[in-house]
C-alpha cells in the first residue's frame, strides 16, 4: 500500500512540474509540456499503469529527468542555414544537414528515453507500457476516420 502511495506521489510530482514549468494559458509556443503532449506526460501516464516498484519509479525519474535535460539543451540549438549560400553557389546537403539536425537530435533523445524506459521495465511491464502508450495513439486514429 505503501509502495503505490510513494509510486503515485512521485508520479504526480513530475506531472506537476512538467505542469508548473508552462501553465496552460502562458500563450508561448516553446512550451514542451502542454497538458497531455508531451513525450514526458505521455510516458507517465503507460508507465504509471505498469505497476512500478519503487526502485523502478526512481530510475524512471532519473531517465525522464536526463531526458528533460538533452530536450532543453536541443531547444537552445541554433541552427544558420544562411551558412549554405556560399558566394554564389547554394549547398542543397549542407542545407538539408542543418536544417534537419535538431529534429533529429529531437527524435534521438526521444528514442533514448524509450530504451531506457524498458531496460527499466520486466518483460511483462513491457507489453503494458506498449499496450498503454499506443491506446491513445490508436484512439486518436480512429476518431479520424
Amino acid at each position: 500500500m505503501i509502495k503505490k502511495i510513494m509510486i503515485g506521489f512521485v508520479t504526480a510530482s513530475v506531472l506537476s512540474a512538467s505542469a508548473i514549468a508552462c501553465p496552460k494559458n502562458s500563450g508561448e509556443k516553446a512550451c514542451y509540456y502542454q497538458a497531455g503532449h508531451s513525450t514526458v506526460s505521455k510516458v507517465i501516464r503507460a508507465v504509471s499503469k505498469t505497476g512500478l516498484s519503487a526502485a523502478q519509479t526512481r530510475k524512471i525519474a532519473e531517465g525522464i529527468a536526463e531526458y528533460e535535460a538533452m530536450a532543453e539543451k536541443i531547444k537552445k540549438m541554433e541552427i544558420f542555414p544562411v551558412d549554405s549560400f556560399i558566394n554564389e553557389e547554394f549547398d542543397e546537403q549542407r542545407f538539408i544537414k542543418e536544417m534537419s539536425e535538431k529534429y533529429v537530435s529531437a527524435v534521438a533523445a526521444r528514442a533514448t528515453l524509450y530504451k531506457y524506459v524498458f531496460a527499466v521495465l520486466d518483460k511483462e511491464q513491457r507489453k503494458i507500457f506498449k499496450r498503454e502508450y499506443a491506446a491513445p495513439l490508436i484512439s486518436k486514429m480512429i476518431k479520424s476516420y
